[in-house]
């Protein structure tokens, strides 16, 4: 076998896909014109046959060792074979080269090039085969059904192909989007076109160059979808990109776990364990910095004193210079995660290619104040690539969750390193069983077999969701059954069939999320548990208001208005309330808020509908604590919402919020530290905690419920260490449960919103109002008539420029425009306001708004906007705006 390697001008690259005896599964048109053949007859032969070998023998076995020889000299490097077409002409010098092909249904991909050109005039090929060369890009491996998305992008002529799994990524059919390159482009993220694989910062010296890149492709519903893309790319001899052929893989769930970055301290100890990996944790605003033996030793600073510098010193010299918060600031910009491949300075003069990750903390002015991440240094030869696709195995062992992939039998194709230790089966076991025998579950509740479970569960017409009712039994005696959570779904074929099965599962108290995650996915579970009972409050107060105006209108008796009236501003008070635990003070600053207050809103919503009795005891002289108010919320709902859920009789059921001050020495309540603060408690006479439970219910996803999620008390330890506070709980069984939470007390009082004047009733102008809906423009006409304004009403942002430019053309503009900003089959209010205001800068427009929020009228505010107006209103509020839009309140 020649080993010898020269290096070969440019040619259009043959690709084969090989199962892992060597035999070929699937090829492109270029390689159908190297064996003179059709692509689809080189299926199903050995890929040594193709190949002319000086040393041949007749023994059975000796393709075998052809193969396993090929495997040793060819797999990750270069090697010079003289291909052999079926035709009787002159075999042609190629390179090949194997690369590793994990989780799907073929072992290897081959890459063979000419080293010289083949003959001029090639023997002719039958007709039945020449229909092959019909397709002269796209190899024919882009048909594949597997779960893979390969693509063939030719930039001579500006074409892509694409297969069928690569479009279902994104929510196409089989025949949907343009094959062409600007099509491709109209898909990518703006803020990632420089990963996008036909981008080269450098040409390669030889006519090749693998990559490995992360990006985002705009799905057909119109949201992002990351995808991990590696491949080839192909340069003529002017080291021009010619081509790029690779394979996309959807990594959204690795993404969002990602974005959650380094933020626990348990966490940087195990990964700063002896090894490659290089942590860093450096807080700007504390200066306090900390880097793992394995960064020090990486900078050859192994005894120094951690600092940033240290970490600078590493960085390439074109990015150091911008010094260290520039440049970590820089990359990723709105994004807390970045990852970025860049080839490090290491003590001596020396290079190492490497993948640094970053996880960062903004202040409120978006100064940089942490930076928690990781340098991995990568293997040599991976040409500066940040994952080779030799690699990807390894990654997928480096999941934290267990996978395993069948095919449309049901029989095991795939499973990771984790999902071998949970199952006790190995990958080489696990492929002569059907899934049911690998993954076989038992209830929880009564340890009886549920062979049926994944079936009902890729038969619902739901969304799949993490389903924690059932434990995974093992392969082996000594494999105890071990409590999971897990969630399953199809993947189909472009005929609409099924193609096989992907099972995520994992031990759940091997699970954890960063405060910030348990919060959000908590909260969505929350607002399902109280739409109930809103719904319930909502009613009545719609009974409340109907009556008044029914009353009014049928016997001409108005006593009731003012009730119905205050109804009105009282669900109008509860809409605005849920909108912020829906919103939980994401992007909401902290306030001083009064504790009383914000414990009744909690029990407002929270206890909304139910036929127990919840009291609030909060004496005047309680201090005020420094919160996010959504956040707060959010914990007392879910204290109240357990209570009621532990109520044998609900009817029956008592539950007090009793707020004190109190002053803590050191070590009364650790960790906190000495001080002053507000205990509130939260007591119930419900059915207790059971001694045995006690200990884990501030566990994420540890529920006894049926339903339960397992969230709700991780996400109130959250949300109350996030504010310097402490929780504690004291149970009886059979008599109740009081939870007892500790915050500390705000140094300022409670600002005081000074309410402004009643404004005056009648004024004078012309005003012009814009809404979508006639009954809201019919009401509204009548107020600003009782208000003395002459106005004009229109329904669309287009009528609205309209009517303004007739008056600002006989110099006599609208004193104020009032628009609604949601206007159904028409331009709104916002894209309304700033063409106006290239009208008429001095145009003065007031937000007329459903959401009832102070951040979302900021933002208007803060846009140029002159007043907000929410929905409902009263003619006193709608005088009230229009005054202080004209200056004249």
């Amino acid at each position: 076998m020649n080993s010898s390697v020269t290096n070969p001008s440019f040619n259009e690259a043959a690709f084969l896909v090989l199962d892992a005896h060597g035999t070929v599964r699937s090829a492109n048109a270029a390689a159908g014109r190297l064996w003179e053949v059709a692509p689809a007859d080189l299926a199903g032969q050995l890929v040594v046959s193709l190949f002319a070998f000086e040393v041949t023998s007749n023994d059975p076995g000796w393709r075998e060792s052809q193969w396993e020889v090929l495997i040793a000299t060819s797999l990750g490097r270069p090697l010079v074979l003289q291909a052999q077409p079926f035709e009787p002409v002159a075999p042609v010098d190629v390179r090949i080269e194997l690369q590793a092909a994990h989780g799907i249904d073929a072992a290897y991909f081959a890459r063979i090039e000419t080293v010289t050109p083949p003959p001029a005039s090639p023997a002719p090929v039958p007709a039945a085969k020449s229909e092959a060369r019909a397709t002269e890009t796209g190899p024919d491996l882009l048909a594949a059904n597997g779960p893979l998305g390969f693509f063939d992008l030719d930039l001579t002529t500006g074409r892509v192909t694409t297969s069928p799994a690569w479009k279902r990524m994104l929510g196409y059919g089989a025949h949907d989007l343009s094959d062409t390159h600007e099509a491709w482009c109209e898909l990518i993220h703006p803020d990632d076109t420089a990963a996008l694989p036909d981008r080269v910062a450098r040409a390669p010296l030889s006519g090749h160059r693998d990559f490995s890149v992360e990006f985002r492709l705009r799905h057909r519903d119109g949201h992002y979808v990351w995808v991990h893309s590696s491949g080839i790319q192909l340069f003529d001899s002017g080291r021009t990109l010619q081509r790029v052929i690779g394979v996309n893989t959807d990594i959204s769930e690795r993404k969002e776990a990602e974005d959650a970055g380094f933020t626990s301290e348990e966490r940087l100890e195990r990964l700063a364990d002896p090894g490659r990996l290089a942590v860093f944790d450096f807080d700007f605003a504390a200066s306090t910095h900390w880097i793992s033996p394995a960064g020090q030793a990486l900078a050859g600073h192994a005894d120094s004193t951690p600092a940033p510098e240290t970490l600078l010193g590493l960085l390439p010299a074109d990015v150091a210079h911008q010094g260290l918060v520039a440049f970590l600031s820089t990359p990723a910009p709105g994004e807390a995660f970045f990852t970025q491949a860049l080839t490090l300075r290491i003590p001596g003069g020396g290079e190492l290619p490497a993948v640094l990750g970053v996880h960062r903390q903004w202040s409120r002015k978006r100064e940089l104040v942490r930076a928690v991440g990781f340098l991995l240094p990568l293997p040599s030869g991976c040409g500066g690539g940040p994952v080779p696709p030799g690699m990807i195995a390894g990654m997928m062992d480096t999941l934290g969750e267990a996978v395993i992939v069948t095919d449309s039998r049901a029989q095991v194709i795939y499973l990771n390193e984790k999902a071998a230790k949970l199952t006790g089966w190995t990958l080489a076991e696990a492929r002569d069983y059907k899934l049911g025998d690998v993954f076989k579950l038992v209830r929880r509740s009564d340890g009886r077999h549920d062979d049926s479970a994944v079936d009902l569960v890729l038969a619902a017409e739901e969304q799949p969701r993490l389903y924690a009712e059932h434990s995974l039994v093992g392969n082996t005696l000594d494999h105890k059954a071990t409590p999971i959570v897990w969630t399953t779904r199809q993947v189909w074929s472009p005929e609409g069939g099924p193609a096989g099965v992907v099972v995520v599962f994992r031990n759940p108290k091997e699970m954890t999320l960063t405060p910030e995650e348990i919060i959000r996915a908590n909260r969505f579970d929350s607002l399902g548990q109280l739409a109930g009972g809103i719904a319930h409050d909502f009613n009545n107060l719609l009974t409340t208001i109907l009556g008044g105006i029914s009353t009014a209108k049928d016997n001409r008796d108005y006593t009731k208005l003012d009730d119905a009236e205050s109804a009105c501003l009282a669900a109008k008070a509860l809409t605005r309330q849920l909108l912020t635990f829906a919103k939980g003070g994401a992007t909401a600053a902290q306030q001083v808020v009064a504790t009383g207050d914000i414990l009744r809103d909690a029990v407002r919503i929270a206890a909304a509908g139910t036929t127990a009795v919840v009291s609030v005891e909060s004496p005047e002289d309680i201090a005020p604590v420094f919160v996010d108010r959504g956040q707060i919320l959010q914990v007392f709902q879910n204290l109240i919402i357990n209570a009621l859920q532990a109520m044998p009789d609900v009817s029956k059921g008592r539950i007090q919020l009793r707020a004190t001050n109190v002053k803590l020495a050191d070590n009364d309540v650790p960790p906190l530290p000495a001080g002053a603060y507000v205990q509130i408690e939260v007591q119930d006479n419900g059915s207790g905690i059971p001694p045995d439970h006690i200990g884990k219910i501030f566990e994420p996803f540890y529920t006894t419920k049926k339903q339960g999620t397992g969230l709700g008390l991780a996400t109130v330890l959250s949300i109350v260490r996030k504010h310097g506070g402490q929780i504690g709980v004291d149970s009886t069984v059979g008599t109740g449960t009081t939870f007892t939470v500790f915050f500390p007390a705000a140094d300022r009082p409670v600002d005081l919103v000074v309410r402004s004047a009643p404004a005056i009733r009648f004024g004078t102008g012309r005003i012009l109002f814009l809404d979508d809906d006639p009954k809201i423009c019919e009401l509204t006409a009548g107020m600003l008539t009782s208000l003395d304004y002459t106005h004009d009403i229109v329904r669309t942002g287009e009528d609205a420029i309209a009517f303004y430019r007739r008056y600002l053309n006989i110099g006599r503009p609208y004193d104020a425009v009032i628009l609604d900003l949601n206007v159904i089959g028409g331009m709104g209010g916002e894209e309304c306001f700033k063409q106006l205001r290239d009208l008429h800068p001095e145009v003065r427009a007031i937000v007329n708004s459903g959401y009832d929020s102070e951040d979302m009228a900021r933002r208007y505010l803060d846009m140029g906007f002159v007043g907000y107006l929410t929905k409902p209103y009263r003619v006193l509020d709608l005088g009230r705006v229009i005054k202080a839009a004209l200056g004249k309140a």
